[in-house]
């Protein structure tokens, strides 16, 4: 009998990997799941966020999968680090790392781009298969026990869904209530001294 959790990682890792992998200027497949479509939304936002790191890897030449698992370790290293920004962080990673630049008609190379070959967009696919291997080994294998203590993929959409924390939410009536107190009393006071 198979895992479903990690079934469910490995699917939301294809998912992510495949929609990043696809070539340039292809339709953007609809997400297989709602944790697929909320990781899709959190990787883009943290890819405009820190665009500059993450562009500097797109259509990167080297080992992908190498580059990924020396990533992992850095970033899973401990789990009582472990959170779910570096769980997305760790996946945007790896799916910038399949994406490609523009295809460029032959003979016409712009700076810091080459023609892609044939060779290369096997290389993708193969790749992604390899990450999601490597990706669902490390979090539903190694980081089992993080990942089912904090809900599994349910958590994860439930985490980044919320807008904002509920711990903001209790303190936001405590606060303002502390501040129309010290705005009373910083009233009266002055309203005294002027009479």
């Amino acid at each position: 009998m198979a895992d479903p959790l990690e079934e469910r990682t490995a699917r939301l890792l294809a998912d992510y990997l495949e929609y990043c992998a696809r070539p340039p200027g292809s339709p953007e497949p609809r997400p297989s799941s709602p944790e697929a479509a909320v990781l899709r939304s959190t990787a883009a936002r943290l890819r405009q966020r820190h665009a500059s790191f993450f562009s500097a890897f797109v259509d990167y030449p080297g080992s992908r999968v190498d580059l990924t698992a020396r990533m992992a370790d850095a970033v899973l290293s401990g789990s009582r680090d472990l959170s779910w920004g570096r769980v997305v962080t760790l996946v945007t990673f790896a799916g910038t790392l399949l994406e490609r630049g523009p295809l460029l008609p032959a003979g016409g190379q712009q700076r810091g781009f080459r023609p892609r070959r044939k060779k290369e967009e096997g290389d993708v696919a193969r790749d992604c298969q390899r990450l999601v291997a490597l990706l669902s080994a490390r979090l539903a294998g190694r980081h089992r026990a993080w990942l089912q203590a904090q809900g599994g993929w349910d958590g994860f959409c439930v985490f980044f869904s919320t807008p904002l924390p509920l711990t903001f939410w209790r303190r936001l009536p405590v606060q303002a209530f502390v501040s129309c107190l010290l705005a009373m009393a910083f009233i009266y006071f002055f309203w005294t001294r002027l009479l």
